[in-house]
């Protein structure tokens, strides 16, 4: 290794240990990513801009960037529907494009390129198992620059892969939290809408039942929202009742 290599990768060994130690309790997935494309523009040789492309519910967009010429161009692949971020993605192997001005893969993005300022690209993919997270670009203003950069993208990508799977699992996690919560917090107010409509109406518990359903039809509204308008009522008649009480 020469000593300019040796000096590149000593910023590269720093954010990678910073992106290891994230606690993502401690931060949000989007500043995580943004170290992951600040690491890559101080970090890799000839990577003059970064940006990150997402892959959610079968779309894609950019979900940080260093530089707005990144947001343009990968704006433009979009458009497209093809180019190197696209293809890291969708085929989950490292894409590397020397010039556009030349690349014969996807002639129609050489102008999108050249109005952007970038001459060059390495994307890597984002990937754990079977899943496509979304890609790692960089961009280079000159030709056939990132030609040495690939091992050092690689692995900025593979950390930046598992940190943001980590804190997609801890969404899903909270998500799934909330929703059960929510779930519990359901049934107990059906519970009390049943207790009450039992009481008013002498009847059973599935028959108490049967009334929200139906009433729940009738408004199209939620079973729980049904619920909840009638343990409001009994509620805002009870403090009534008390109120007229106290001042009797």
């Amino acid at each position: 290794m020469s000593p300019a290599s040796a000096c590149d990768d000593r910023p590269l060994e720093r954010g990678l240990r910073e992106l290891a130690g994230v606690l993502l309790s401690e931060t949000t997935v989007e500043r995580m990513l943004e170290s992951v494309t600040s690491v890559a523009v101080a970090a890799i040789p000839g990577c003059d801009a970064a940006s990150v492309t997402l892959a959610r519910d079968g779309r894609v967009s950019t979900s940080v960037s260093s530089a707005a010429a990144a947001v343009d161009f990968d704006r433009a692949q979009y458009a497209a529907r093809k180019g190197p971020c696209l293809d890291a993605v969708q085929q989950r192997h490292v894409v590397r494009v020397d010039s556009f001005a030349t690349d014969q893969r996807w002639p129609e993005l050489a102008g999108p390129a050249a109005a952007s300022g970038i001459a060059g690209s390495l994307s890597v993919p984002l990937a754990v198992a079977d899943e496509a997270l979304g890609a790692l670009n960089l961009y280079s203003r000159r030709e056939r620059a990132l030609g040495d950069a690939e091992e050092q993208a690689c692995l900025l990508g593979h950390q930046a892969s598992i940190t943001l799977a980590n804190a997609c699992a801890l969404q899903r996690a909270e998500l799934l939290a909330r929703q059960l919560t929510q779930a519990l917090e359901n049934r107990d107010i059906i519970g009390q809408a049943k207790g009450i409509i039992m009481a008013s109406q002498n009847v059973s518990s599935d028959q108490a039942f049967d009334v929200l359903r139906r009433a729940s039809q009738r408004s199209n509204r939620k079973l729980s929202e049904v619920a909840r308008s009638i343990v409001d009522r009994r509620n805002a008649d009870s403090s009534h009742v008390g109120r007229a009480g106290l001042a009797g």
